[in-house]
């Protein structure tokens, strides 16, 4: 039978090595960014809640209702 192999050493010359340590699983980035995240996060939170609320107010201000 015939054994599949690989090694570290050939990985990591193609991959480089994982990063270790909190956050470092995550597909962006936390910690020292220019915008922090928690207001990213927050600030698209609350313009996707308001959007119907804002799509809503804008459709009865043309229809005349306001």
């Amino acid at each position: 039978t015939r054994t599949f192999r690989s090694s570290a050493v050939a990985s990591n010359a193609v991959y480089g090595s994982p990063k270790t340590g909190p956050y470092s699983n995550l597909p962006f980035k936390v910690k020292d960014r220019k915008i922090p995240f928690g207001l990213f996060y927050w600030s698209i939170t609350g313009l996707f809640f308001a959007f119907p609320f804002l799509s809503t107010y804008w459709h009865m201000k043309k229809a005349g209702s306001f």
